[in-house]
């Protein structure tokens, strides 16, 4: 079945996609950090252990527990009584201590940069998505993915907005959008979206190429799943529908159309009226109901 193949697709996927939030990709940066440090601690109490033990002549526990216990600055076993102890105590404070020094700044910055804030936010929208199902893929946040978002409010149908842009993850929060930074020409991106749950998908990126590559990437991943793309130029219109969108919508060609009809049904007098004809007014949303 299509969502057994999506879900093993997904469940195979190593590492992370290229435009993740970067909220995790600094809280990854800070964990890797850690861990190279607390290595490099256990590395040292390792090898201080057994030179201690060597130096002094004591079981190998007995010079762990003396290592342990210089870097951690206890100080509850007595000094050494070798030269080669003194000097191996002497590394262990130097070193040991400097480490886990480094180990306590780089928790503090983790918590005052605000990035585990972050990345628990980001779980939460996950969380969310991963419960909702027959919603919509929004491919880019601009004006007329903002319009298209608006309109499904409107009629109260769920979607999840696809954008890699930083500057609108503010508008989607105060929006209250669910909002999945990456590029919709990402599988996984897709795949973290819910495609296989979605009931279409709106390719509306600014940028043609990335529209194509969003299509052929929601076709691939699901090959029944309804797509309606955006073109801007009409070179473009056949090659989205050769990549699998079922309908194009070009804004520019909608506008042009319905301000060409108002203009030969406009009345002779003084009675004018406003009318939105901007991409992502009442003519594109026209051309995409239809």
């Amino acid at each position: 079945m299509p969502e057994r193949r999506i879900a093993e697709r997904f469940q195979t996927r190593v590492g992370l996609r290229p435009g993740r939030a970067a909220a995790r990709h600094e809280m990854l940066f800070f964990l890797r950090r850690i861990a190279l440090l607390v290595g490099s601690v256990a590395a040292l109490i390792l090898a201080g252990g057994a030179a201690l033990a060597a130096f002094e002549e004591v079981s190998y526990w007995r010079g762990f527990t003396w290592a342990l216990d210089t870097v951690a600055t206890i100080g509850s076993i007595p000094d050494a009584q070798t030269l080669g102890g003194d000097i191996t105590k002497v590394v262990l404070t130097i070193f040991g201590v400097g480490t886990m020094f480094f180990v306590l700044v780089t928790l503090t910055e983790l918590f005052v940069a605000g990035d585990l804030s972050g990345l628990l936010d980001e779980r939460r929208m996950q969380r969310k998505i991963a419960q909702i199902t027959d919603h919509y893929l929004i491919c880019g946040f601009g004006r007329v993915g903002r319009q298209v978002a608006k309109d499904l409010r409107a009629g109260g149908v769920p979607f999840v907005v696809i954008d890699d842009n930083p500057e609108v993850r503010e508008f989607a929060e105060e929006e209250e959008v669910l909002l999945i930074e990456g590029r919709g020409s990402d599988d996984e991106t897709m795949l973290e979206a819910g495609i296989e749950r979605a009931c279409a998908v709106v390719a509306c990126v600014d940028s043609d190429a990335e529209n194509i590559f969003a299509t052929l990437t929601a076709r691939e991943l699901r090959p029944d799943i309804p797509i309606v793309a955006r073109a801007a130029v009409e070179s473009s219109e056949r090659k989205l529908i050769r990549a699998g969108a079922n309908q194009v919508v070009s804004p520019y060609k909608a506008s042009g159309r319905t301000m060409a009809s108002l203009a030969l049904a406009v009345p002779h007098g003084p009675q004018s009226s406003v009318r939105d004809a901007e991409p992502g007014g009442d003519a594109e949303r026209a051309a995409a109901a239809s």
